[in-house]
């Protein structure tokens, strides 16, 4: 291919360390390696994967935009790279239901393409062929939790080569670790026993997990015991189809993995594509999804994860029911971080969201684009934000967040936020064999959501910079 050229334009809002696709005119076959140079001559960090979208697909271009100010602009230079030597490794088949969910990047060829770590990303996609007491709901703060001060646990590591850039590897006993400059960021757990995947932990910037050990690690000292079923970082809803898929345990319904179609390290971002199937309480298949989640390499101070899910009525006619059980994305905090409840008044946690609500008393059941979850971890104020893109259906969304730690994605449980069931009904219906999307992203940042200029980084992701090619 020929140098090309284009300038990306922040627009109103600055970008302090923002990804940014470009889809370049070029045919993707074979890719080729390429290398990207800003205004002033510096090389910048780039990585290339194939659309998948048509036969007409293109290669879609990936980089992080540093510190461009409101209204300014930067011309990029892309340049073919020097050659690469790829070592072709085989991909194990795995099943895979549901279908591929339309964000960007999209699928790759049936392969891993394993080049010099310091000069591409690595591709693969993996080829389709072929019981404990029922646990308590969610309630308000008032229900009781250990008040004893929280001891914060360091992360152990993942004993793996260490790799630069965002690297994925598949481990035994159901786990995808992802780990971001050699360290660990965060794992997958899709564990035949587990009732439904999740992620854990979820490792901030200051090397501590910003998510709770329990259930996972029980007996950590001062951790708090209530509620089970948050595990981490996932995906639930307690009315399925008239089925609890929100608790575990006997006679409650599961998610089950289901596979990897895709999965990419590289140097600006990781990414993979994983089926779920949702089996009701008679262990009959009731929808699928396939959940893309992307890791961006942004820099030490914050971690950045994009988040899609396509839910498929794959099997019939699917109804998420009214309840505020539920969550497209649910995080449990670390008990350092929780609020103030009765049994622990001097909670330091704090909760804020987009229009300016702070705790839970004004951001339960609350729509915003996006919530934030800060507070003490270790020696400093960490935060975990979300953030509702305004595709979305229903949004912005509803918030159940609670100052004993949790914070959920809801735009379902109507009745319970707005406490009308005559003129508030959030049952949200996907005719057969139609399928709906839903995107999120999720920034774990220093300080709280000022410090973290969350309101200006959800703007990358609602209103992202222009790029024009020259």
């Amino acid at each position: 291919m020929d140098p090309l050229e284009f300038i990306v334009r922040a627009g109103p809002h600055a970008r302090r360390s923002c990804p940014v696709w470009v889809q370049l005119p070029v045919p993707p076959a074979p890719p080729p390696t390429l290398r990207l140079f800003d205004d002033v001559g510096n090389e910048v960090q780039c990585q290339s994967e194939t659309s998948g979208i048509s036969a007409d697909e293109r290669l879609l271009l990936a980089f992080i935009v540093r510190d461009l100010e409101a209204h300014a602009s930067r011309r990029y230079r892309l340049e073919p790279g020097p050659p690469i030597a790829p070592v072709v490794k085989d991909a194990s088949p795995e099943v895979i239901s549901g279908e591929v969910v339309a964000a960007p990047p999209h699928a790759v060829p049936v392969m891993e393409i394993v080049p010099p770590a310091d000069l591409q990303a690595s591709l693969v996609s993996a080829a389709a062929p072929p019981s404990s007491p029922v646990l308590n709901a969610d309630s308000s703060t008032d229900e009781a939790v250990e008040d004893a001060p929280p001891e914060v646990v360091e992360v152990p590591r993942v004993p793996r080569e260490r790799l630069p850039g965002v690297a994925l590897t598949e481990l035994p006993d159901g786990e995808l670790a992802i780990d971001i400059e050699g360290d660990h960021f965060t794992s997958y757990r899709f564990s035949a026993d587990s009732q439904r995947p999740y992620f854990h932990p979820l490792v901030g910037p200051t090397g501590l997990s910003v998510t709770r050990g329990f259930p996972m690690t029980e007996g950590i000292e001062g951790e708090t015991s209530d509620h089970p079923h948050h595990r981490g970082v996932w995906t639930a809803h307690g009315d399925l189809n008239g089925h609890d898929n929100w608790l575990e345990g006997y006679g409650k319904a599961t998610i089950r993995h289901s596979g990897f179609s895709r999965l990419i390290s590289g140097p600006v971002y990781g990414s993979f594509d994983a089926g779920s199937e949702w089996i009701d309480r008679w262990g009959s298949l009731a929808m699928t999804d396939t959940r893309r989640v992307t890791v961006f390499n942004i820099g030490p101070d914050e971690r950045l994860v994009e988040f899609s899910v396509r839910f498929s009525a794959s099997h019939g006619q699917v109804t998420m029911g009214d309840t505020k059980e539920a969550g497209i994305v649910a995080i449990r905090v670390a008990t350092s971080m929780d609020g103030p409840t009765k049994a622990n008044p001097d909670g330091a946690g704090r909760i804020e969201t987009s229009d300016g609500a702070i705790g839970e008393d004004e951001a339960w059941g609350r729509r915003a684009s996006w919530c934030d979850y800060s507070g003490p971890v270790g020696d400093h104020v960490v935060g975990v934000a979300v953030m509702d893109h305004p595709t979305n259906p229903r949004f912005p969304t509803h918030w159940h967040v609670r100052n004993y730690g949790l914070i959920t994605a809801n735009p379902f449980g109507l009745h319970d936020f707005y406490a009308d069931t005559d003129a508030h009904r959030g049952d949200f219906i996907i005719p057969p064999y139609e399928s709906r999307v839903f995107r999120y992203r999720i920034l774990v940042h220093r300080g709280d959501a000022s410090a973290g200029s969350v309101r200006d980084r959800y703007h990358d992701f609602a209103n992202p910079p222009t790029v024009e090619l020259c």
